[in-house]
């Protein structure tokens, strides 16, 4: 702002003392130095407190938009359906391939059933549930 080459300030210097005296002269500086410094640090307190304005306001939209952003989703979420409508359908064996004993199932026809072998199981099974078994005592 203030272009003050050497010379400009040794010729500002001697018309001081000139003007001041020698007597005068030192205190005149070290006021003019005080008040220099005044100045300087009230400006760079004005220019902090801009930065932290400036960096209030970005936090500020940010909260803003973090805010919209979370209402939107509280949104979504309560216009969703409860969460037990919004489970999958359950799997059972057979989707898999498999009868309820993991044993695989056969394709007649494109339908799965079970095979020869798993259904005599099922059928020994059942008549030995059906027969009591009696014990008898020796």
């Amino acid at each position: 702002m203030f272009d003050f080459g050497f010379s400009e300030m040794l010729v500002a210097g001697a018309v001081a003392l000139v003007v001041l005296g020698p007597e005068r002269l030192p205190k005149a500086a070290r006021t003019a130095g005080e008040w220099v410094g005044k100045i300087r640090r009230m400006a760079g307190n004005v220019k902090s407190e801009l930065a932290r304005q400036d960096e209030y306001a970005q936090l500020a939209k940010i909260k803003s938009e973090f805010e919209s952003a979370a209402s939107g989703i509280r949104e979504g979420l309560h216009d969703a359906l409860p969460a037990w409508e919004r489970l999958p359908e359950p799997h059972t064996p057979a989707d898999f391939g498999v009868d309820d004993e993991g044993a695989p199932l056969a394709k007649v026809g494109g339908l799965q059933v079970k095979s020869v072998y798993k259904q005599s199981l099922e059928k020994k099974r059942a008549r030995r549930r059906a027969v009591p078994r009696v014990r008898v005592r020796r």
